[in-house]
């Protein structure tokens, strides 16, 4: 089949290209503008119960966390004439626009769009007398607080956070206003993300540009696999516009396609040009010389492709859609690739024969065919000599590489993903330091329960009086009033009521902790959002009595969930993967234990991976090396999933080209030492090429600002690595030498239905003559 295709795109390969560049271009103007459509969260589990809270008090209380929150600092206090009026006056016209359906500030309280304060009334949401909540202050009183809920998210959220925040963050008088919030930070990442994407293309294209003309020896040849790329991310680009309209995609996944789209464009059009070399310089005719690489190069593209494309589908097991945006993006740039590659390098080839595939301006530098590769040769055959010893040292240096993964401390990204001197990011920062009790906000919900009676009124406030007594909670705000380690804080607006006589204050800053939906309660964490204690905080909220089953929702709570989602998830995406892979690797090898090796390796590399990503990223080492960035002490929990897969696809490229080479040499040889070496003596200048490539492109994306593509770019590539000089070199050597016999051993009937699933090399007639079989 791959024969019969290469001979089809040769026979038609001008009418082949031209119809792939109308493809690309058709492709790239519908995918043009996806950025627009793509979200930046996706970090939270749908349906789980702190989803559900945080749905009940957006679309019942309009509460929970707020879309804006805008910073408002006068010059001497909040609470002078004139910051009164500057303050009440951005207030109301940020309550008139039409994408704003409530505003609670200092001096207003909540007020929603009937009950604006008047333009210069310099009075209370209606005229009335002024309202002051005290927990909106800052300890200066230099400091107030506005929060802004926006109508609807997505599109129409954005246009109205950049609508807005011109006007707001503008000088409003004496005071000065900065701004944050999740619609702020979301922003913020989305155009820090696409600066990062900017950057990448710019030192990658350059930069692969120049070492392919040095791997290839031909600026035509080397422009080829950045054709491939080009059109596998355009035709990816088109997928991910499309799929914006039936589900949420995430914004990273713009990062991931450019990323992977090269690296493998570059990857398999390599495996292609390198074995048409190959048949050229054994004397084969160049049509003979094209259907054979593509049928024994074409071959590693495709199971390559497949082995990636199966890892990275592990992440639709996970309902988190920043996950499953990667595995859409994934998935669709690396059979693209594939596809590209297989289609547009025999027509290329056809087309310019002599340009790619004979011409090499480096050529009388470069070792006779025969000697290429002779030090990995000799290389092996040393590390065969004493594979335990080998073996037992590159295992023990990985193994302590993986040591600091012990200390891992999961959490979920927030606004230190950017760089520290973004605005949002100093808002934010700002917000903690100035506002103590709203460093880590927990919501709790009654659903269906009011306090419309005397019993309940008191049933609710010793339900807060004991939520503000557990350890770990500064306060507590809710319909009663405010509490601090067990007892009624002084309220700070007057009251007509109190719980102790079975009626609800007539504060107009707590009204909106009832509804007709139910009630629900405003807790104040003491530790940082994904420390431990929080952790253990929403668990003791969620089990202390209440006068109704509670929802707990809050950044605690919605990680607590989300890590719960992935733990239960994560032994079944495995496994599928891992089954998936074996199945895959035992068609194309025809063995057990070559599938059972290759997986073990891969894990022992990735473990030495993850040691390093909490060295570095977690705990805040090698920077001068990394780059800047912000350590919070944690690593966002979903990281490590989508490192793994696309680590782990990479390394089975590797190991499925090394394969394919000793396999070949075996078939002739018949003796795995020998094969052994020749396969790594063929395999190991295309794997280590490769892999330099691929660096090229993950050290571009290192660049970043945005730290979690910082971090997915560094253990990557720092996977890459360890794959090219550890793994493959030396313990693929070491481990078919001990294993002996068993590489090759499968059962008669599975060996017989394995010949059928993928093409096998055939053996030469020396192979008969092998003198001891390995």
């Amino acid at each position: 089949m791959l024969t019969s295709l290469a001979r089809a795109c040769a026979r038609h390969r001008r009418p082949v290209l031209a119809l792939a560049a109308l493809a690309a271009v058709a492709c790239a103007l519908f995918g043009h503008g996806v950025a627009a459509r793509l979200a930046s969260g996706g970090w939270t589990a749908p349906g789980s119960p702190s989803a559900r809270a945080e749905a009940l008090l957006t679309d019942r209380f309009h509460a929970g966390a707020p879309d804006v929150v805008l910073l408002a600092r006068a010059p001497d206090s909040v609470d002078a004439p004139a910051a009164r009026a500057a303050g009440l006056d951005l207030v109301g016209r940020l309550c008139r626009d039409p994408g704003v359906t409530g505003v609670d500030s200092y001096w207003t309280g909540p007020v929603t769009r009937g009950s604006c304060p008047a333009a210069g009334s310099g009075g209370a949401p209606g005229g009335g007398a002024a309202v002051d909540d005290a927990a909106l202050r800052s300890g200066d009183a230099r400091t107030a607080l506005v929060s802004v809920r926006l109508d609807g998210g997505g599109r129409a959220g954005r246009a109205a956070v950049e609508r807005l925040l011109p006007t707001a963050t503008a000088p409003q008088g004496p005071l000065r206003v900065r701004a944050t919030g999740h619609a702020v930070l979301d922003r913020a990442l989305e155009r820090y993300s696409e600066r990062d994407l900017l950057r990448t293309e710019l030192i990658a294209l350059p930069a692969t540009l120049l070492l392919l003309v040095f791997v290839f020896g031909s600026v035509a040849a080397a422009c080829l696999p950045l054709s491939v790329g080009a059109v596998a991310v355009a035709g990816t680009l088109a997928a991910l516009r499309g799929l914006t309209a039936v589900t949420e995609v995430s914004t990273f996944a713009l990062n991931l396609t450019g990323a992977v789209g090269l690296a493998l464009s570059v990857d398999y059009s390599l495996y292609l040009v390198a074995r048409y070399r190959e048949e050229i310089a054994s004397g084969s005719p160049p049509e003979d010389a094209l259907a054979g690489a593509v049928r024994s190069a074409g071959r590693i593209v495709v199971v390559s492709a497949a082995a990636v494309a199966l890892c990275l589908l592990g992440l639709l097991a996970f309902p988190l859609y920043f996950l499953r945006s990667m595995a859409y993006a994934g998935v669709s740039v690396v059979l693209l690739s594939a596809l590209a590659a297989l289609v547009l390098v025999p027509a290329a080839l056809a087309c310019f024969p002599r340009a790619i595939g004979r011409g090499d301006l480096f050529a009388r530098r470069r070792r006779a065919p025969g000697r290429a590769g002779a030090g990995w040769r000799r290389l092996a055959l040393r590390v065969m000599r004493r594979p335990l010893l080998v073996t037992a040292l590159a295992t023990g240096a990985l193994l302590v590489l993986a040591l600091p993964f012990r200390q891992v401390v999961f959490g979920f990204s927030d606004d230190r993903v950017l760089p520290r001197d973004a605005p949002e990011v100093q808002a934010t920062q700002a917000l903690r330091d100035g506002f103590p009790q709203l460093r880590n906000p927990v919501e709790v919900a009654l659903p269906g329960w009011r306090p419309d009676a005397t019993g309940r009124v008191a049933e609710l406030d010793a339900y807060a009086r004991g939520l503000s007594a557990l350890p770990g909670v500064l306060g507590v705000r809710t319909a009663t009033g405010s509490y601090v380690l067990g007892h009624e804080a002084p309220l700070a607006c007057p009251a007509e009521a109190s719980p102790a006589r079975g009626t609800l204050p007539g504060c107009p800053a707590l009204r909106h902790f009832t509804s007709p939906a139910g009630t629900w309660l405003a807790v104040s964490g003491e530790a940082d959002p994904y420390a431990p204690a929080s952790t253990a905080l929403v668990a003791r909220l969620q089990e202390a009595r209440a006068p109704a089953p509670p929802l707990v929702g809050g950044p605690t709570a919605q990680f607590r969930d989300a890590r719960n989602t992935l733990a239960q998830r994560l032994p079944w995406a495995l496994g599928a993967m891992a089954v998936a892979t074996f199945v895959l690797l035992l068609a194309f090898t025809r063995s057990l234990f070559l599938p059972l090796k290759a997986l073990a390796l891969n894990l022992l590399s990735l473990t030495a991976t993850f040691g390093a990503m909490v060295f570095i990223f977690q705990q805040g080492h090698m920077k001068w090396l990394v780059g800047e960035f912000t350590a919070t002490g944690t690593v966002s929990v979903v990281m490590p999933v989508v490192a793994f897969c696309l680590a782990f696809g990479l390394s089975l490229d590797y190991e499925i080209l090394l394969l394919a080479r000793i396999g070949e040499a075996h078939a002739r040889t018949g003796d795995t030492v020998r094969a052994t070496a020749a396969g790594l003596q063929a395999a190991a200048p295309l794997f280590t090429a490769s892999a330099a490539l691929v660096l090229t492109v993950l050290l571009a994306l290192a660049t970043a600002e945005v730290a979690l593509m910082k971090l997915l770019a560094v253990t990557t590539a720092l996977s890459v690595v360890l794959d090219a000089v550890v793994i493959r070199p030396l313990l693929v050597p070491a481990v078919m030498r001990l294993a002996g016999r068993a590489n090759w051993w499968l059962p008669a009937p599975p060996r017989r239905r394995a010949r059928t699933v993928l093409p096998q090399p055939q053996p030469s007639p020396d192979a008969v003559d092998a003198s001891r079989p390995g």
